[in-house]
């Protein structure tokens, strides 16, 4: 989930700046907190937002601002509200903004259910209704996260006012990527060892490094990074055979580069430019937008910057509405 523009010294290795590693280095940074997980005994577990019942587990939902279209936030692999930290608010400034932690992240309880991308959009379509959050929504997903929103939207057309996609992973992106020539790993054991311990605090306030440590090295949170890691092949399958929804919708990729660390010769940003090109045409988005100066994590990276093409979307949706007699 997380690629992000670090300084030379800390940066990962490229080819696991990949749209689902987040996820991975949270594991594997979890295993490093294990270790040394008196330096967080003292961190509070109070959740900030509320938590909801739905199907077998329990949904942690936070909400900020007022307004409506209503914005639900959609994290990547291994990802949490906390991943929304620094672009919420912004959102929150003239419209109500929530994001939600997915079963066994963040907050949220684990279910017994499989990690399928039927069921994890059934969780979100179930956690709207609990909530009673007002729809349609403008649905904002990240990475993995913005592969689900994706199916979310084919699958519940009626919730969805517009769809932004965060760097999504691609449902080809796996033979898309093979075709080019560019090797991504999907074996969650091969991608832990390659994990730096510092990503579950990336870009985040100071003052929430001990909570957002201690959320990535819970056992609950390692468990479930794994089984969506190991889900991820099939649910892009899954995605590809419900089809694509044609819905007024953004693709915002990162603009960095920072892939051709692993392939200087550019094939590996070429590929990701030329999938999200064939989905933005799929959807009826314009051309993919690419947010300059961001890595993956671009709500984290350039959170103004999105928020303004959330903005844009909002516009737009306003006024086809106020169009319709």
């Amino acid at each position: 989930m997380i690629a992000h523009p670090l300084a030379a010294a800390k940066r990962l290795d490229g080819l696991f700046s990949s749209p689902f590693a987040k996820g991975a280095r949270l594991v594997f940074a979890g295993v490093l907190i294990a270790l040394a997980s008196t330096v967080y005994a003292g961190t509070p577990m109070d959740p900030p937002g509320t938590l909801y019942p739905v199907f077998d587990t329990v949904l942690h939902l936070v909400c900020q601002g007022e307004g409506e279209p209503t914005i639900v936030l959609e994290a990547g692999l291994g990802g949490n509200y906390l991943d929304w930290t620094l672009m919420q608010p912004v959102l929150a400034r003239h419209h109500r903004a929530c994001a939600y932690d997915r079963a066994g992240a963040g907050f949220s309880q684990p279910t017994a259910r499989s990690r399928t991308a039927a069921n994890i959009t059934d969780d979100l379509h179930e956690l709207l209704n609990t909530a009673h959050l007002h729809r349609p929504i403008i649905l904002v997903g990240h990475s993995f996260g913005g592969m689900m929103a994706l199916h979310y939207a084919a699958r519940f057309p009626a919730d969805v006012a517009g769809l932004v996609l965060l760097d999504p992973m691609h449902p080809e992106q796996f033979d898309r990527f093979a075709q080019a020539g560019v090797e991504v790993p999907t074996d969650p054991n091969l991608i832990l060892g390659r994990t730096a311990s510092f990503a579950a605090t990336y870009a985040l306030p100071e003052a929430l490094h001990p909570l957002a440590m201690a959320l990535a090295g819970s056992d609950t949170a390692r468990i479930f990074m794994v089984k969506e890691m190991r889900w991820m092949v099939l649910d892009a399958a899954e995605v590809r055979a419900a089809g694509y929804p044609f819905l007024l919708s953004r693709i915002l990729l990162h603009g960095n580069r920072e892939w051709d660390d692993a392939y200087p010769d550019g094939r590996m940003e070429k590929a990701w430019l030329d999938m999200h090109s064939d989905l933005a045409r799929a959807i009826g988005a314009p051309k993919p937008i690419p947010i300059e100066q961001s890595g993956h994590q671009l709500a984290l990276d350039a959170p103004e910057m999105v928020a303004k093409e959330v903005e844009n979307l909002i516009n737009e949706w306003s006024t086809r509405k106020a169009e319709i007699p």
